[in-house]
C-alpha cells in the first residue's frame, strides 16, 4: 500500500489526492457526455461539483450530530480537516437531496441527467477503489492465490484491484455504447445494474464486512434489491425504443 507519496520535502496523502483527481476527471467527463444526452455541459459539471462539496459539508454535519459531545468539548474541531471527523456515507446519501433540488431548479430532465452521469460515476469509482488500495482500508479475505497481496499480517485477496478491473470493464462497455439512443434512464440503469452485480459477487471476498446484521451481509442484500429494481426498469423500457446512433 502507499498511503503517503513523498515528493521532495512534501508528504502527500495518496488516498485523498487520488479522490481529488477522481472528482476532477469525473467533472471533465460530465461536460463531455452531457451533450450526448441533450443536457447543458456547464449545468451537469456544476451538478457534479455541488454534489461532492455537499457530501463534504453534510458529512461533517452528520458526524457533528452523531457525536455532539465531542464537539462541545472541542468546538474548533468543527472546522478540522481530519478525515476521521466525517460521516461520508450519510453525506453521500443526503447530498442526493441537494442534487435533486438543483436538477429541479435548473429544470433538467432527471433521467437524462442520470444517463449523462453514468460514465463520470464509473470514472470516479476507478479512482475511489485505487484510493482504497492505497490506504489499505478495503481488503480481502485471506488467500494463498498467486496474485494475493500481503496486508494486515497475512496474504489476502486484492479486493480493490478486483473492483477496479470490474469497474474498468463496465467503463469500456459504457464508452462503446453511450451514444446509442435508448429511453431516458436506461443507460444509467444498465450501468447501475452492472455495478450491483459486481458488488454482489465481489463483496463475498471482503475481509472486513462492517455491514453485517445477524450474519446477513446488508450490502449484498441492498445490491440484490437494486439489481432487481434495475432489471424491472430495463425490462419495462428497453423494448420501447430501439437503439439508434445519434446523428450529431
Amino acid at each position: 500500500m502507499f498511503p503517503i507519496i513523498n515528493i521532495g520535502p512534501l508528504a502527500i496523502q495518496a488516498p485523498e489526492l487520488l479522490l481529488v483527481i477522481g472528482i476532477y476527471f469525473s467533472i471533465l467527463l460530465a461536460e463531455k457526455t452531457a451533450t450526448s444526452f441533450d443536457e447543458n455541459p456547464n449545468q451537469i459539471s456544476n451538478l457534479v461539483f455541488i454534489y461532492f462539496v455537499s457530501t463534504i459539508i453534510l458529512g461533517r454535519i452528520a458526524y457533528i450530530l452523531r457525536f455532539s459531545a465531542l464537539f462541545i468539548e472541542k468546538p474548533l474541531s468543527i472546522i478540522s480537516i481530519d478525515k476521521n471527523l466525517f460521516d461520508f456515507n450519510s453525506g453521500l446519501i443526503l447530498s442526493i437531496i441537494v442534487a435533486v433540488i438543483y436538477i429541479q431548479k435548473k429544470k433538467l430532465v432527471l433521467f437524462k441527467v442520470m444517463d449523462a452521469l453514468a460514465i463520470p460515476l464509473l470514472s470516479f469509482l476507478l479512482f475511489f477503489f485505487l484510493a482504497q488500495y492505497a490506504s489499505g482500508n478495503l481488503y480481502g479475505k485471506p488467500s494463498d492465490l498467486r496474485w494475493s497481496i500481503y496486508l494486515w499480517g497475512m496474504q489476502r485477496h486484492p479486493l480493490p484491484i478486483y473492483y477496479m478491473i470490474g469497474v474498468a470493464t463496465i467503463l469500456v462497455w459504457a464508452f462503446r455504447f453511450f451514444k446509442n439512443k435508448y429511453s431516458p434512464g436506461v443507460f444509467f440503469t444498465i450501468t447501475l445494474a452492472s455495478l450491483s452485480i459486481l458488488t454482489v459477487f465481489l463483496d463475498y471476498f471482503n475481509g472486513n464486512p462492517q455491514n453485517l446484521f445477524q450474519g446477513i451481509n446488508i450490502l449484498q442484500v441492498i445490491a440484490w434489491v437494486v439489481l432487481f429494481f434495475c432489471l424491472y426498469i430495463i425490462y419495462d423500457k428497453i423494448g420501447k425504443t430501439k437503439p439508434q446512433n445519434f446523428s450529431g
